[in-house]
């Protein structure tokens, strides 16, 4: 994960805030992340993205996080494709361990959005 933080510097992907599931696999990923990226004060643990997260969830996080332009979350499969296949119009994804997903995001209530990228993380590690 140190490999893939250090490709999303180098691209210039900016975060004002990781949202992480607070199991610990997440928080490592998590945290690894912002301390790359600068933003390790940033991290911010939420329980809706542990066991049960829903596109509900989502939605609810997105609120609370209005302000923020570009948020990564980090939670657990099969929640995290399943939630965002429904945010992307009922699209079929399948997350592998580290992957990364780019979905800008159109309606927050219900979610919805475009997915621009994803990457597994041996497209991303150098």
């Amino acid at each position: 994960m140190t490999r893939v933080a250090k490709r999303l510097a180098k691209l210039g992907v900016a975060l004002d805030a990781i949202v992480t599931s607070p199991l610990v696999r997440a928080r490592q990923t998590a945290s690894i992340v912002g301390e790359v990226l600068g933003i390790a004060g940033h991290v911010i643990e939420d329980a809706r993205l542990g066991s049960g997260f829903s596109a509900g969830g989502l939605e609810s996080i997105l609120r609370e996080h209005a302000g923020a332009e570009a948020l990564m979350l980090v939670g657990h499969e099969p929640a995290m494709s399943a939630s965002l296949g429904r945010v992307l119009g009922g699209a079929s994804l399948d997350f592998k361990k580290g992957a990364i997903a780019c979905v800008e995001m159109t309606d927050s209530e219900p979610p919805s959005g475009t997915l621009l990228w994803m990457a597994p993380p041996k497209l991303l590690a150098e």
